[in-house]
């Protein structure tokens, strides 16, 4: 009897650390969903403000800024997708 109780408490405590598990990731998705949006609302807003620069030293600046933080940006977010999936 010790034994079934025992595997019985195992089995419960397993299936909540799986479901505990999952629904972290789930959150983690949806976040790194959240992030990834809205450092893509700010590069938009970073390159429209490049188009509208009235020197062209200045566009190239904002332009390469914007690029970089779009770059930097999906590497992490590939980073974090991987390690959720």
């Amino acid at each position: 009897m010790t034994t079934d109780a025992t595997f019985a408490a195992t089995e419960q405590v397993r299936e909540y650390g799986e479901r505990a598990t999952e629904s972290t990731r789930a959150f983690g998705r949806q976040a790194i969903d959240v992030y990834e949006q809205a450092v893509k609302t700010a590069v938009d807003f970073e390159r429209a403000a490049a188009d509208a620069a009235p020197a062209e030293w200045i566009k190239s600046a904002i332009g390469a800024h914007a690029t970089f933080v779009a770059d930097v940006n999906a590497a992490y977010v590939g980073a974090v997708r991987s390690v959720l999936s």
